[in-house]
């Protein structure tokens, strides 16, 4: 397990190139010694990043080296996709599909940002909605699933959606992890949790 741990960890970016105009980071720590989380920046020429947020199905070993595998293979598609986000993952759902057992399904967040144009393309496979928080209102749009889950048939076809971006919008994008996690009491940190951080941490940097 603790191989498999230090594996697994390795897969997550350590470096974050500097892109003009982004502010982003990530970070995951899986519940148990190794998890089906996981989340990947990739930047793309000349200047876009793309990013992907995931949960794989199940717990433990199993769902760690299911998760390794889909996270290359994602990283790989987004290499050579220039950017064609809904492609990629067709492509990511089909792989997947041919090579998982059949209890086997992930969910996915995978988005492109262009800060040269102001821009964010995403698609969304059954995962939790990402929120965009707009700087200048304030306002919260929730980024919904655009297709179903990954791994349940060939032949699924991912829309995307584009969004313009303006100077101080914040992108969260996350796993169930996060929303459902309990204080002492119970009580689930939720979607309402994340705002009410986000609210009192308005002026800080995405590490902090």
């Amino acid at each position: 397990l603790k191989t498999a741990r230090d594996v697994e960890s390795r897969f997550f970016p350590y470096r974050l190139p500097h892109i003009q105009g982004l502010d982003y980071y990530g970070e995951c720590r899986p519940a148990q010694d190794v998890g089906g989380d996981f989340y990947d920046f990739v930047p793309l020429q000349p200047r876009g990043l793309a990013v992907s947020v995931g949960d794989v199905s199940g717990h433990g070993l199993g769902a760690g080296i299911l998760m390794s595998g889909l996270q290359a293979l994602l990283r790989g598609l987004t290499t050579h996709a220039a950017g064609e986000i809904g492609r990629v993952v067709r492509e990511l759902n089909r792989a997947a599909w041919q090579a998982s057992p059949d209890n086997f399904y992930a969910t996915l967040f995978y988005a492109y940002i262009d800060p040269a144009r102001w821009q964010l393309q995403y698609v969304s496979a059954g995962h939790e909605s990402a929120l965009l928080v707009r700087h200048r209102t304030g306002r919260v749009h929730r980024l919904d699933s655009t297709g179903t889950v990954l791994g349940l048939s060939d032949r699924t076809v991912y829309g995307h959606r584009t969004l313009s971006l303006e100077s101080g919008d914040l992108l969260i994008a996350h796993t169930d992890g996060v929303t459902d996690a309990r204080n002492a009491a119970g009580e689930e940190f939720g979607e309402k949790g994340i705002l009410e951080a986000i609210k009192r941490c308005a002026d800080a940097r995405a590490c902090d």
